[in-house]
């Protein structure tokens, strides 16, 4: 069953991350392939010299999360692609467990792990995390109608030219429009209660005050889009509007406290919003912070 399993993931900037991640041993038996969105530190060097069985796709210019996907999975070769953040640790059950679930759930248009973050540990583990699972309580498999973008497996060939993402967005709710068109299908979004992955949450690329204002920036495009994407026009506009009168209030608060960390969030969120309502796309400003 693993070799009918391709993984697939983005990188940018990651240098500091991506050993740790290709280094687990839970991840050797498959095919895996990293679309780096032009890296300017020393991620693709790294992968080239000390990781040579991984099929490393080196773009150009920085397409965002999404659409870079898309581009890995037009390559695979497998029926199932894992799409995963190098920002995870994989429990040592993990493919077994997965492969469990892909004959379990014949209906399944998503298949997800539980995702454990920062927030559960005082220390947060290495590349041994979830060696056994002794300190994880094991929960009964859902059916949700979200499946969280930084682990899950997919077939691919459900969606037209195999893009599962949406190319208009650049960055952040990628996952929940996915979710979206799954059940869209008819298809179940299962999270599987005793299959675990580790996610360190933002990690990916390293935290700037640049990466910052971007991630934020785009968070604020996206959730308008996402919004006018599956609601009314009346009721969207209302909650754009609501959007950026409460990132407004939030930025002028922290302005006023000289809180800089609160601050530029909340105006790069404002920046967006903005950016979206007078019809600016996501793609073409992956630069304009």
């Amino acid at each position: 069953m693993l070799k009918d399993i391709s993984i697939v993931l983005v990188t940018y900037n990651s240098e500091h991350i991506i050993s740790s991640f290709l280094n687990q041993p839970q991840l050797k038996k498959n095919k895996i392939y990293i679309v780096d969105n032009a890296s300017s530190d020393k991620t693709t060097i790294l992968i080239e010299n000390n990781f040579k069985s991984v099929n490393l796709i080196k773009l150009k210019k920085n397409i965002g999360f999404g659409s870079a996907i898309n581009k890995g999975l037009k390559k695979i070769k497998t029926k199932y692609a894992l799409i995963i953040n190098p920002d995870t640790f994989l429990s040592n059950t993990f493919f077994k467990d997965l492969e469990k679930a892909i004959k379990k759930y014949s209906n399944a248009g998503m298949i997800a792990p539980t995702i454990i973050d920062n927030s559960k540990f005082k220390n947060p583990p290495q590349s041994e995390f979830l060696i056994s699972n002794t300190n994880i309580q094991p929960k009964h498999d859902q059916k949700t109608n979200f499946v969280h973008g930084a682990c899950f497996l997919i077939d691919p060939s459900l969606f037209k030219n195999r893009e599962i993402f949406d190319k208009n967005i650049f960055l952040f709710f990628e996952d929940n429009d996915l979710s979206e068109q799954v059940l869209k299908k008819n298809l179940d979004l299962i999270i599987l209660g005793n299959c675990f992955v580790y996610h360190q949450g933002e990690k990916s690329s390293k935290k700037t005050s640049k990466i910052v204002s971007l991630r934020n920036f785009h968070y604020g495009w996206s959730h308008c889009y996402f919004t006018k994407k599956y609601n009314s026009n009346i009721y969207s506009y209302l909650f754009i509007f609501y959007l950026l009168l409460i990132n407004l209030k939030r930025f002028l608060f922290a302005s006023v406290v000289f809180n800089k960390n609160r601050s530029l969030p909340s105006y790069n969120r404002c920046k967006g919003i903005i950016a979206f309502t007078i019809g600016k796309k996501s793609k073409d400003l992956r630069d304009n912070i």
